[in-house]
């Protein structure tokens, strides 16, 4: 005997697209490491999506729990928590690329609204002193240990180069040409291929960081290695060269400042502002074009030597007509 009949019943495209938010998200993360995302940038998406669930629980399981309402309350929740403006936005800029994921006009397994960041108050560039620098640079003594020279050759190496973490501890001695002073990046942020000047002096702190330490090596050896000849990681070279900075008389810390350091001089020395968001790798000019206004007014000087009307009235020695008042 038949069954009773089965009607033609439509599926309903919002249960089809109701999907386990958890599922997306390690969907998300499986396409972003197949298009070639660092680990660390990785990282951040799930520790983002970790505090959001974290925070959420039962109420964001699926994709269609989420509405726009939920990252107004977030964000309350973060600041009632003591994160700073900062902190909050990385969040919300790692969520806000997983939700604009999703909300994609292929996927749509969230209806569209915007995320927006909080406002921030904008912080100056941890930058240098000269006279710190100064001090970073000064040359290690002969009988001085391995991570000593090697933190010193990487203070001159940023401050020639500008080049981030990321990619020196990347670079092996076969990127590295010293006679025509050049470098090979195999590593950079926005994953654009770039070889780089190395200028003058650099050449020759290289020269005696190598030959008084890297003289024996295989072209495949990192240039700035641990001590076992290993690759150095970002989290050693940074806590190393905390340790080098405070021997060295300088409280400030951060490797990253140096690089704050070299734009602010570069721009102060004259240095066009083009050139100079190619050298720190930038993908726009945005950044480097912030540096030119943060230290527009440490400028003055030049500014008045390259003002038009200055150099138009300054007096040139020609003689002109006079009147005679007599």
């Amino acid at each position: 005997m038949a069954g009773p009949r089965r009607r033609v019943k439509r599926s309903d495209n919002d249960d089809m697209n109701n999907q386990s938010l958890l599922g997306l998200f390690n969907e998300f993360i499986a396409e972003k490491e197949a298009v070639g995302r660092v680990g660390e940038t990785l990282k951040s998406y799930r520790m983002a999506f970790e505090r959001f669930s974290d925070y959420f629980g039962e109420r964001a399981d699926n994709s269609g729990d989420i509405v726009h309402s939920m990252f107004t309350e977030w964000i309350n929740a973060m600041r009632e928590e003591g994160l700073a403006a900062a902190s909050i936005n990385h969040n919300l800029s790692c969520m806000r690329t997983f939700m604009y994921w999703c909300m994609n006009s292929d996927k749509r397994y969230i209806p569209y609204f915007k995320i927006n960041l909080i406002r921030v108050q904008e912080q100056l560039p941890k930058d240098y002193s000269l006279e710190d620098v100064k001090k970073l640079l000064k040359r290690p003594e002969r009988k001085a240990g391995f991570t000593e020279w090697r933190s010193w050759a990487i203070c001159n190496f940023v401050m020639g180069t500008a080049a981030r973490t990321g990619t020196m501890v990347e670079i092996q001695m076969r990127d590295i040409d010293l006679k025509d002073g050049k470098v090979n990046y195999r590593h950079t942020k926005n994953k654009h291929a770039q070889i780089a000047n190395l200028p003058p002096q650099l050449i020759r702190a290289l020269k005696d960081y190598i030959n008084t330490w890297r003289a024996d090596t295989e072209p495949e050896d990192y240039l700035f290695c641990n001590f076992s000849n290993e690759q150095l990681s970002k989290g050693a070279l940074k806590a190393a060269y905390a340790k080098y900075a405070h021997s060295r008389g300088v409280q400030q810390t951060n490797i990253h400042g140096l690089r704050h350091t070299f734009a602010r001089e570069w721009y102060l020395n004259g240095g066009d502002v083009v050139q100079l968001s190619k050298i720190l790798g930038h993908s726009s000019l945005a950044m480097s074009e912030h540096y030119m206004n943060i230290y527009a007014d440490s400028a003055r000087d030049r500014f008045n030597e390259c003002n038009p009307l200055e150099r138009l009235t300054r007096g040139n020695g020609r003689k002109g007509v006079r009147r005679n008042d007599d």
